[in-house]
């Protein structure tokens, strides 16, 4: 596992869903770093004292000496961890201002980070100036992160927690780990100004809005063969609907990158049924899932089964990291 997360500079760990071991993973991935100087901060809130859903007690992030941590001045205020403010920002959160501090004692906190994709973006920036490598806590269902191009790869961490069904929560990783494969768009090299763009075989259109009714519009006054579409930010499960209802096929959607497809396992098969392939003008690799068979709920999952499963369905390394010296990694 560590000589693949070597190649990387900035890191984002996201979470098929609460619980799914998120946190673990990336306090897991903080101890193959003893001698490098290490940036953390997350998307949100995460890390807290209790589960915010189930109020059960969750794992903190772990800190260690001569970390650079940028988190809420709440969360430093509240932390036993002793730290030396670097830098204050002007970014508000419910928690207070974004700080960047240099953590001096080890102990477990809690990572409060900015709120928006431009503040983390800004974040980033910063403390690129003082790390040797960046970890980005992806928050609870928020797979979104700031522009991709300031991600270098993701892991993605998968537990019993999504689903009592063991298949059910197979399918949704492998769906994930797909959004990441995709190819990049050289139709496009970099996001348009445009909310929405249709390119048919003679004309292309572009439009400043991308409403379902001003797609519907644009439609009806097209009389050629529809080669790609583009769809500025968040593409929802209702585009792939009305894909569906008009039967459209045989095209190629474009995403800024691939956090901004926020669909479902039905509507991704939909694409494929319709024979509409996605690309993105923004790729990131997904370097590797960890997978967590136990849950909250106690509809844990066999270990062996679920690692073996998992494997099956995804073509990236499957890791279990509370069994790291097992997985020789």
């Amino acid at each position: 596992m560590k000589r693949i997360i070597d190649m990387v500079d900035t890191l984002g760990i996201i979470g098929l869903s609460k619980n799914s071991g998120k946190t673990t993973t990336l306090n897991a991935i903080i101890d193959l770093y003893q001698n490098l100087r290490i940036g953390l901060t997350s998307i949100g809130l995460d890390g807290e004292d209790l589960d915010q859903v189930n109020f059960l007690p969750k794992p903190k992030i772990f800190v260690k000496r001569g970390m650079v941590v940028a988190t809420a001045s709440g969360c430093l205020e509240a932390s036993k961890v002793n730290f030396q403010v670097l830098e204050m920002t002007r970014m508000r959160t419910a928690l207070g201002h974004i700080e960047v501090v240099e953590i001096l004692s080890d102990g477990h906190m809690v990572i409060a980070g900015p709120t928006t994709n431009k503040e983390l973006n800004q974040v980033i920036r910063l403390m690129k100036k003082r790390v040797d490598k960046i970890f980005i806590d992806g928050a609870f269902n928020r797979m979104t992160f700031a522009n991709i191009e300031s991600i270098d790869a993701i892991v993605l961490a998968a537990g019993a927690a999504t689903s009592p069904i063991m298949s059910q929560t197979i399918d949704q990783t492998k769906m994930i780990v797909d959004f990441f494969n995709l190819k990049k768009s050289y139709r496009l090299e970099e996001i348009p100004l445009e909310s929405l763009i249709i390119q048919t075989t003679f004309h292309q259109a572009s439009f400043d809005d991308k409403k379902i009714t001003t797609m519907k519009h644009a439609f009806t006054e097209i009389n050629d063969k529809i080669d790609w579409i583009y769809i500025k930010g968040a593409i929802t499960p209702r585009y792939i609907e009305y894909f569906t209802k008009k039967m459209m096929m045989d095209f190629t959607l474009i995403c800024d990158d691939p956090t901004k497809l926020l669909i479902e396992q039905e509507h991704f098969l939909n694409l494929k049924k319709l024979n509409i392939e996605v690309s993105t003008i923004h790729p990131c690799p997904l370097l590797f899932v960890t997978i967590n068979p136990f849950s909250p709920s106690g509809n844990h999952y066999d270990e062996k089964e679920f690692k073996e499963e998992m494997k099956k369905a995804v073509n990236v390394p499957v890791y279990n990291v509370l069994k790291m010296e097992e997985e020789n990694v």
